[in-house]
């Protein structure tokens, strides 16, 4: 929130700056946004119509579609001392991870494992699907884990 509110801002200062450089006519009764624009260099004028459409997409960008977000979440249940449960959520709007949940999975599984002094894990159940809401439908993944201790495994 502090990088949008950043940006807003930035936006704001610069469109101030360029107060002396506004053309149009006003007042305008036909539309909230003034048919004006920003003069940036002697060829090219930045219309305010086009800079609340950089915001918006800014907005979406930087809120909605955040590039570093991870792309799942993970909900894990413990089942006793050597099992677990696991429900993987997909965010829905994402860009790209679709395969990666067997992956989120495994690191999960591996961590919890080492936490609780046990050598390994072992999939029990594994299953993916899709969530096929009317907005915004996403992909799920559930799993059961147990743990297995190091001297099972030889």
């Amino acid at each position: 929130m502090k990088r949008l509110s950043g940006a807003i801002l930035a936006a704001l200062c610069v469109a101030m700056s360029a107060c002396s450089s506004i053309s149009g006519t006003y007042p305008r009764n036909a539309s909230i946004i003034p048919d004006a624009g920003i003069q940036l260099t002697p060829s090219y004028v930045l219309h305010l119509d086009d800079l609340v459409v950089i915001a918006g997409i800014s907005y979406l960008v930087y809120t909605v579609v955040d590039p570093l977000a991870p792309n799942w979440s993970i909900q894990e249940t413990r089942l006793g001392d050597n099992r677990a449960s696991y429900e993987l959520t997909m965010k829905p709007i994402n860009v790209g991870g679709a395969g990666e949940a067997k992956q989120v999975l495994a690191r999960r599984a591996e961590a919890l494992a080492r936490e609780r002094g046990f050598g390994s894990y072992q999939i029990l159940r594994y299953e993916e699907s899709i969530d096929s809401r009317i907005w915004l439908p996403h992909r799920t993944a559930r799993a059961d884990v147990v743990l297995v201790h190091p001297q099972i495994l030889r």
